[in-house]
């Protein structure tokens, strides 16, 4: 009798492999492990709809009960894999042992630490999880002035949550400005202006040197200058770290903070597969080996580790894609930027519906765009053929960006 398929993780990853599988025709035993107690779910309305009650824990699950019960999936919760045998294909939990003929590693990431004195204290929180979007909320409800440390993605969008409630909010950046690895200066200094014509504050070239309490209870934030910023409640969004522990306990190979994976999901190990947020892979569109913490890739790489065990070639070859909403925008990015690139504004900024393109040799390497969804679906189809795009015409927004490539380019980008 088969071993069948172990999925180790059960976010957006592991759970489009356990039904990419089904979908490809895989027929053996499929069982995923979840450490969390609730059903599988979406992460990223954690720090939006959820926060700002438009959407109930229910309406964030990814399936239904009933879908994990109808495909012969067995989904365990609140099992927390403690260790791989990769010689014996075999996962080990607090309280079973798994043998596996293949096992999909989908273990994501966790928030960073910060590692200055008084963050344990009660009113201190990261975001990454349904438990801890549960914990905030009612926090979030009974403050009166919020600190946000990091402006990173995670960060901005709570601070917009909290804005939109009418709540005094704070966000403490280390670096000179928001979103420094993710977007051009251009988008960055939009996303400031307007977080601040909304009411937020933002400062830049801040260091946190403690987290100041009354007790157990936080009072504020110290800065590296002196400053003390008076807060009941701060929320640390300094990035992430990916759950790598179990694959390097077991001998598999890390690269650029992840586990290292071919285009198809593969370890190094025999057998053994990684994908998502704690999977790091040797990206064609970055030019380099990276990981991505997107819904996108957990996807998409789920779907070519699931492909490739069901006996189909279906190597990763899509176009990086992400997405943040922030009060009433919507900012869409495709592809990687690159320092350096050449740049092409479509739209006025001001009108709050615009992009900014990177070209390179004027080819389209990426698109950041506020408010023009039809820009970013173009783009991501433009970039994966790499077409040559005309300058003149990028650069009129009332020419649809499909239309700025020739006629048989076009043909090209639009199979």
């Amino acid at each position: 009798m088969t071993k069948g398929a172990v999925i180790v993780g059960a976010s957006h990853a592991g759970v489009q492999a356990a039904a990419s599988l089904r979908q490809s025709g895989y027929q053996e035993p499929i069982t995923l492990l979840s450490a969390e107690h609730d059903l599988p779910y979406h992460r990223p309305p954690l720090s939006k709809a959820f926060l700002l009650g438009e959407k109930t824990a229910d309406q964030l699950q990814l399936r239904s009960e009933a879908f994990y019960r109808d495909q012969g999936i067995d989904l365990r919760l609140g099992q927390c894999a403690t260790a791989i045998d990769p010689a014996a294909r075999r996962v080990e939990t607090d309280a079973h042992r798994f043998e596996y003929g293949s096992l999909i590693l989908a273990t994501g990431s966790r928030a960073r630490d910060l590692p200055v004195p008084g963050a344990g204290l009660e009113g201190v929180y990261t975001l990454r999880s349904l438990a801890e979007a549960r914990a905030l909320k009612p926090a979030l409800d009974a403050a009166a002035s919020i600190v946000v440390i990091g402006g990173g993605f995670i960060g901005l969008e709570v601070a917009a949550s909290v804005a939109k409630n009418g709540k005094s909010v704070r966000v403490v950046e280390a670096a000179p400005r928001l979103l420094a690895r993710s977007v051009p200066q251009q988008v960055a200094d939009f996303l400031a202006d307007y977080h601040a014509s909304r009411g937020a504050r933002l400062s830049f070239s801040q260091s946190v040197e403690a987290i100041e309490g009354d007790g157990a209870r936080v009072t504020g934030v110290r800065l590296a200058n002196g400053e003390t910023i008076a807060a009941d409640l701060v929320v640390v969004g300094v990035g992430g770290l990916a759950n790598t522990e179990l694959a390097e306990a077991a001998g598999l190979a890390l690269e650029a903070g992840g586990i290292r994976v071919d285009e198809h999901g593969r370890t190094n190990a025999p057998g053994i597969y990684a994908v998502g947020d704690c999977a790091s892979f040797d990206n064609p569109f970055a030019g380099a080996v990276v990981r991505l913490e997107s819904v996108q890739n957990a996807v998409d790489q789920a779907k070519a580790a699931a492909g490739h065990i069901a006996g189909r070639q279906a190597p990763l070859a899509a176009v990086p894609w992400f997405w943040t909403d922030q009060y009433d925008l919507k900012l869409q990015m495709a592809g990687v930027g690159r320092s350096g690139a050449e740049e092409i504004l479509r739209g006025d900024p001001a009108d709050a519906a615009w992009s900014l393109l990177h070209l390179d040799n004027g080819r389209l390497v990426a698109c950041f765009s506020v408010n023009r969804a039809a820009d970013h679906m173009a783009s991501r189809k433009l970039i994966a053929t790499g077409v040559m795009l005309d300058r003149l015409a990028a650069a009129d927004p009332s020419v649809p960006l499909m239309r700025t490539v020739s006629e048989p380019d076009l043909r090209a980008a639009a199979q």
